[in-house]
């Protein structure tokens, strides 16, 4: 035989190996993302033809080497011995490479491993009670700025200062409102006519000091017969935010109340414990609503504390966690395979496929939500105010008007529920200052007041004019 056609036979043995533990590999990585589906949808779906594709060239290749095995029984030959040898320790040794290259690249980050932006799974519940021990240590202190309710799961502290972020101080007042400086009772300041924000972070005015806030700026725009008292909590989803006007803003009887919120508060509202779906910092739990029989129920009604929380045995015995949409069992439970980082990270990156709950849909998130702002509303005429809704635009909707409707303008055009919309005033900014880092700068800020004053003064003239008459 001459040296040319066995160095041939050689190298399509080499390659036909290559192929059969590449494939192998496909094959497996598909029947994990396989999931709960249905095995005929799952022949459908990209794994699904993913796997088709694989078997098929495992079978090919493995019935080149099984040809070569069979020759080589009959006619035993030292390069398919040496061939096969060496490629099992090359492929063993490629193996171990991965492993203790993704083993000193894993990154710890408040309850999760992580690669790069990708966390591995399964989660160790004991890692994230280890890890959130300072948060709930802190939350405990009497100058935490975010403490335990037993209504909205968090709110800020009493007369409370923060520096934590480094943009700028935050004060609360002694009615757990923002405030300017320490020390402030709004009871002690009250004038005329009461004018009340509630909301999440962009409601707040994350990043910037007070004077720079939208409400502190619209309280200037309106002048000394009115008072804007700004009761946005950052963190909150719509379900909070309405919370906290039912417990304690409706008591101030504002003349107006104005209700902020961002896309993102949309998805939190269908949260129960914020660190199973993101990576913030809060030890706490939340409300939780549903929709039942075309009303909002509150399944959560007395958020646990953060001891209650990371005291828990296990993740599975915490309430209502199972109304959470980011908690899967199964990203909690681990598996002997999951000794491996290499593994983790692949099945991190192909994750198998479950049902989306009903509780989780969108049209369930849109509905919820929908509902939860048609309450309010109704709350706020019943007690005498004018409710007003502001959709606060992300950087990514201010970057192209072409961009698709977002969540948050879909879900009140389909409740047909009229809005105040900051982008036109935004857009009239260069886009290196309408933000800092995640919220709007001291410019942005002033764009913002300046729509949401316009319309104020508008719905105001309205009231006065009805009044005159």
């Amino acid at each position: 035989m001459a040296a040319n056609e066995v160095s041939r036979r050689d190298v399509l043995l080499l390659a036909s190996l290559f192929v059969v533990e590449v494939s192998t590999a496909v094959v497996m990585t598909a029947l994990h993302m396989k999931g709960a589906r249905p095995f005929d949808v799952f022949l459908s779906s990209r794994p699904g033809l993913a796997f088709g594709c694989a078997l098929a060239t495992l079978f090919i290749g493995g019935t080149l080497v099984l040809r070569r095995y069979l020759t080589h029984k009959r006619s035993p030959s030292r390069s398919f011995r040496l061939i096969v040898t060496m490629h099992l320790i090359t492929v063993v040794v490629i193996l171990v490479l991965s492993e203790l290259a993704v083993r000193a690249v894993v990154r710890h980050d408040l309850g999760y491993e992580k690669v790069g932006n990708t966390v591995l799974k399964p989660r160790d519940w004991e890692l994230t009670k280890r890890d959130y021990r300072p948060f709930v240590e802190k939350s405990r202190s009497d100058r935490a700025f975010f403490v335990h309710d037993d209504h909205m799961g968090w709110t800020l502290g009493v007369n409370r200062y923060s520096f934590d972020k480094g943009e700028g101080p935050y004060w609360s007042s002694k009615e757990k409102i923002r405030a300017a400086d320490q020390d402030v009772s709004y009871v002690k300041l009250k004038r005329k006519t009461d004018i009340a924000i509630i909301g999440d972070s962009f409601a707040f005015g994350d990043e910037v000091i007070f004077q720079e806030t939208w409400g502190d700026k619209v309280d200037q725009m309106l002048g000394d017969d009115y008072r804007v008292l700004n009761f946005g909590v950052p963190g909150y989803s719509l379900g909070q935010a309405y919370l906290r006007y039912e417990t304690e803003v409706v008591k101030w009887k504002p003349k107006v109340v104005i209700f902020g919120f961002i896309d993102y508060d949309l998805t939190r509202t269908m949260w129960v414990y914020p660190f199973v779906s993101s990576g913030w910092g809060l030890p706490f739990s939340k409300s939780r609503f549903v929709l039942r029989d075309g009303e909002i129920k509150n399944i959560n009604p007395n958020p646990l504390s953060p001891e209650e929380i990371f005291s828990a045995p296990r993740i599975s015995t915490l309430p209502s966690i199972k109304y959470d949409i980011g908690y899967r069992p199964g990203d909690w439970q681990k598996r002997w395979y999951h000794a491996s980082y290499l593994v983790r990270l692949i099945t991190s990156l192909f994750p198998a496929w479950s049902a989306p709950g009903a509780n989780f849909s969108e049209e369930a998130i849109l509905s919820t939500n929908i509902e939860i702002l048609r309450t309010f509303i109704r709350s706020a005429e019943e007690a005498g105010s004018i409710p007003l809704v502001v959709w606060f635009p992300s950087r990514t909707d201010l970057q192209s008007l072409s961009t698709p409707l977002s969540l948050g303008k879909r879900m009140l055009d389909q409740a047909s529920i009229p809005y105040i919309d900051p982008s036109p005033c935004l857009l009239e900014l260069d886009p290196a200052v309408r933000f800092l880092d995640s919220h709007y700068s001291p410019q942005g800020n002033t764009a913002v007041a300046n729509c949401v004053y316009e319309t104020i003064e508008t719905v105001l003239a309205q009231v006065s004019g009805r009044v005159q008459k």
